[in-house]
């Protein structure tokens, strides 16, 4: 079996749509949670997540938009409109009734390996779990598949941004797809990353996408957004540096 591993989306149906369009053998998507913010294209990518049958958890960015779009009628202060304010004028209450129904963890099984996918370790944190101890607390509270006794055990996490696999003791790992819209302000690289899960291989994988249009549409909000997101923009979808 082929699973497509995909984190971190904000937005970005150009990258989205890309990476689909290439890996369209995959028997299964899933998805590590922030579906939105920051990019141009919610409602796209929601659409794209519905008719893929991407399996998804809720990352904090997704919790960030139910809330804001939910307060969004009291008004935003003229110098104070960011990407989430753009993104939820867009979305509409069955896109929020669907981001507010996705899971925070999904588990399940392949073959004798036991998964558990969930967007980040910690609530308002980037730390990364370093111990065997953590790890077997984690999966201990999380993981409710099927499998008992001697197995390997992978949890899948996002938010970092940062693909890799940390591996913490023997049979047990987690690793992170990283972002299929943007790098760190340390990685000048500006593809989209996945992962692919293979008959149990882990392949790191990217790819480069046309970011015109991008670009295009998020000068056209020049002097609206925020200056801080717009330079956040400007730097996430403009060339790269390497």
């Amino acid at each position: 079996m082929k699973i497509l591993l995909l984190s971190d989306i904000h937005s970005n149906a150009v990258s989205l749509r890309k990476i689909l369009e290439s890996e369209k053998d995959a028997d299964k998507v899933l998805c590590a949670g922030d579906h939105v913010d920051y990019g141009l294209y919610p409602k796209e990518v929601l659409e794209m997540v519905k008719d893929y049958n991407i399996t998804s958890v809720r990352g904090n960015h997704d919790d960030h938009m139910i809330k804001t779009w939910e307060q969004i009628e009291q008004g935003v202060e003229q110098d104070e409109f960011k990407w989430i304010h753009h993104n939820a004028d867009i979305l509409n209450k069955e896109d929020i009734d669907y981001l507010k129904a996705l899971p925070k963890t999904i588990s399940f099984d392949l073959g004798n390996t036991g998964y558990v996918l969930q967007h980040q370790w910690k609530e308002n944190s980037y730390e990364t779990i370093q111990s065997e101890y953590h790890f077997d607390q984690f999966w201990d509270e999380h993981y409710a598949g099927a499998l008992q006794g001697d197995f390997e055990k992978r949890i899948i996490f996002g938010h970092t941004h940062r693909q890799g696999i940390h591996y913490v003791a023997n049979g047990k790992l987690w690793l992170n797809p990283g972002s299929i819209s943007y790098r760190r302000p340390d990685d000048p690289t500006k593809d989209a990353h996945y992962m692919i899960l293979e008959d149990g291989n882990i392949v790191f994988k990217q790819v480069p996408y046309e970011k015109a249009e991008l670009m295009n549409e998020v000068n056209k909000w020049q002097g609206i957004i925020k200056q801080k997101d717009m330079d956040v923009a400007l730097f996430f979808f403009g060339e790269d540096e390497s």
